[in-house]
């Protein structure tokens, strides 16, 4: 029993902590989400004083951000103020590898299948934003700006920031008498990206559809892993389900599932002090799943799971309950009635699976399930049979 308790702690705290992190996901994602427009604004007047409390918002939902660093070594750069620190801090976290991976995506003709696959990776930042074209355009502008005498530090920094190697063949040399048309230069690389994310109508859809709710039905096979003259053997298996949207790494998942017992044997059940050899024509499951994305490119994507819910095994015993009339507290008169009581064998269903998953058109998706079921069925004290508690099943599912 002691171990039993172990096992349902364990998945309960695993459940709560996978919620809790990716509720602060959400979290940091929103506030980034809010904070890119202001920070555009901004960055394109050139008030960097108002962008201190955005960046301490951002880092208080999200921690330390590669853009957040990147901002604040700019502003501190344009005012001349000294910038060691914040661009040794920079290097520490590996913020400099992010961002040379984040222009080398953002080269990709799939840039926003990319985002979208992997949000988190980007800091929930979109590639080609708008914001990284006004820190490029500022960053070769200070370069090659008479007015600063830069540190070897704040050199390489800043040709970083500009993307040199990558843009060096596109954009002439920026000098300090360029500088008053920085604006126009922006705002033409501004419309330009936004105008080029809005032209690329597969990536919209295919997003679109990814960002839309599942629904789920299912057909299998469900039966024992391993054992020896078990109650249940492999039976058919059906069930239906919702699913969150597949725009995002976490999964949500909540459904049932339907055994139909066709191959089984009678196993003992305490009814009323009187022990019955019942047999079990249906076991149910009720419960959820969550699980995280660790592979998609809108084709095909996998999705590994955490299974979590409550297993009721048929007896095959009910009895009529006859429900005598009352008046309630207005004084009307409610009739009584007869209704059925069912008795199942009660459990905790804990399970491990991977789905993979092929579109097939639009938000539509088949798939393949397998899975590994934990079902403890002496946790019912009615239950005087020994029941098989390790179960496998291999499902095939369709999300429209």
């Amino acid at each position: 029993m002691n171990r039993y308790i172990f096992v349902i702690l364990f998945s309960i705290i695993s459940l709560f902590i996978n919620f809790k992190f990716s509720a602060a996901q959400e979290k940091c994602e929103s506030t980034i989400h809010n904070s890119l427009e202001p920070i555009t604004k901004l960055l394109n007047t050139n008030q960097y004083a108002q962008l201190t409390p955005i960046l301490a918002q951002i880092e208080q939902s999200c921690g330390l951000t590669e853009l957040g660093q990147r901002i604040k070594i700019i502003n501190l750069i344009i005012a001349k103020q000294q910038s060691g620190n914040a661009i040794e801090k920079y290097i520490e976290n590996g913020f400099d590898e992010q961002l040379i991976v984040r222009f080398r995506d953002s080269e990709r003709e799939d840039y926003i299948y990319q985002y979208e696959s992997n949000k988190q990776q980007y800091n929930y930042f979109p590639l080609r934003h708008p914001i990284d074209l006004l820190i490029k355009t500022r960053s070769k502008a200070l370069l090659q700006s008479q007015s600063y005498v830069l540190s070897d530090a704040e050199v390489d920094i800043l040709n970083l920031f500009s993307n040199n190697e990558l843009l060096k063949n596109q954009q002439a040399s920026i000098n300090e008498t360029e500088q008053n048309n920085t604006q126009t230069i922006i705002k033409d690389h501004t419309e330009n990206s936004i105008k080029e994310e809005q032209e690329d109508p597969i990536a919209v859809a295919d997003y679109y559809n990814k960002s839309r709710i599942g629904f789920l039905p299912y057909i299998g096979v469900y039966g024992p892993l391993g054992g020896s003259n078990t109650t249940f053997g492999p039976n058919m298996s059906m069930g239906f389900s919702i699913m969150s949207s597949l725009a995002k790494s976490f999964i949500l998942e909540g459904g049932f599932k339907v055994r139909i017992n066709s191959n089984d044997k009678n196993f003992d059940y305490n009814y009323y002090g009187t022990t019955e050899s019942v047999n079990a024509d249906f076991g149910l499951f009720f419960g959820g799943a969550l699980g995280y994305k660790i592979y998609d490119n809108t084709k095909f994507i996998v999705i590994p799971k955490l299974n979590l819910g409550i297993d009721m095994v048929d007896t095959g015993i009910s009895e009529d309950i006859y429900t005598d009339g009352y008046y309630d507290s207005f004084g009307d008169y409610i009739y009584g009635g007869n209704s059925k009581k069912l008795y199942t064998v009660n459990t905790m269903h804990l399970g491990l699976s991977i789905a993979g998953m092929r579109q097939l058109k639009g938000k539509n998706y088949i798939g393949l399930e397998a899975g590994y079921h934990y079902t403890p069925y002496q946790w019912d004290s009615k239950l005087m049979s020994n029941i098989y508690n390790h179960y496998g099943s291999i499902e095939l599912f369709f999300r429209f």
